[in-house]
This record gives structure tokens, sequence and C-alpha cells, in this order.
């Protein structure tokens, strides 16, 4: 069920239409976690330039800043959706800075997670009891800053090689991000 054609066709999709429109240059990952990588990506920007690791910050051209932190294993209550037996939970945080002049509508943000060689797309766990799966809401005001804790159920084997994929809105200039590595 790998699903890496139709996500890189979308990524390039975001791609192309932040190029026509802000044609910024953009910076790759430093390979140490906490670095700062700018967006969008300029006409020469590959996919491989909006990957960084885990820690990394993206920063948008209008002072919208990303943060996804290295998936942790943990284990799902009883009341717990989207997980099934015999995977493994992840949870990670997601957390955004605006830096911009206007408010932030957080209710497009959509988290995705990839695991594996096949590129499998996880099921996103919600688990109120165990504090993860609630999606950002609301308006996030200039110089305000958010954290969001999602979760995924990774297929046996996928933990070593995951892709956490953030949109920040819908319908709006922004490409998608991209953080890889293994869960810890």
């Amino acid at each position: 069920m790998g699903t890496r054609a139709p996500l890189r066709a979308a990524v390039a999709f975001a791609a192309a239409a932040a190029v026509a429109t802000a044609g910024a240059a953009c910076g790759g990952s430093s390979g140490k976690a906490g670095a700062t990588i700018t967006l969008p990506g300029g006409p020469s920007a590959s996919p491989k330039s909006r990957t960084a690791s885990f820690g990394d910050t993206y920063a948008y051209h209008d002072g919208l800043k990303v943060t996804v932190t290295r998936p942790v294993k943990f284990t799902p209550s009883g009341t717990a959706l989207g997980h099934e037996a015999g995977n493994q939970a992840v949870k990670l945080t997601v957390a955004l800075t605006n830096g911009g002049k206007d408010p932030l509508d957080t209710a497009g943000v959509l988290v995705t997670l990839e695991s594996g060689d096949k590129a499998d797309r996880a099921q996103q766990i919600f688990d109120s009891a165990s504090g993860v799966g609630t999606p950002f809401t609301g308006n996030l005001e200039p110089k305000g800053s958010g954290k969001a804790t999602v979760a995924f159920d990774v297929p046996p084997g996928g933990l070593g090689r995951l892709d956490v994929a953030v949109r920040p809105g819908f319908g709006q200039e922004r490409e998608t991000a991209h953080w890889t590595g293994a869960a810890e």
C-alpha cells in the first residue's frame, strides 16, 4: 500500500505553486538536529532540499516556523482509536511559531507519516487518555506559538525509516515540508 508516488506528485504540485508565487531561495539541512531551513524552494530546489532531520525547523517566507520532534515509541491506552495489535505506536510533537504579521488559521495543518522501505502511510492514532491526537485549532496570533502531539500506528519493521510530512494549511502558498529519520 505504498503512497510515495501520489505524495510526491502532491508535493511537486505544491512546490510548483510556491515557486510561481514566491521565488525565494531554499536552504538545505545541515544534518544536525536543530538546523533552520528556509522555504519555499526556488526553481532549482529539489524534494531533498525540503527534507530535514527530526528537530530541524522550517522557516517559511511569511514568518511561519515549523519544528517536528523525533518520534518516540509509546503504548496507547485501551480507549485509543487507530491502533492495531502487532503495530508499534509512535508519538511526536509539531511546534508552530507565527512570526508573520497576520493570524494563522491552524485548522488546516495536516501531519502525515509514512514508514518503512515501501513508504506505507501510517494510520493516525487518537488517544485522549494518552494526550495525543488533538489537532491544532483556531488562530495562532502573530508572535504566538503552539504545539500539538500526534501519534501514528507503524507497521512492523517500519520504525527505522520514517517520513513525517507537515502541510501548514489548505489553499495557502506554503509547500509541504518533510522530516526523516528513525524512531527513538
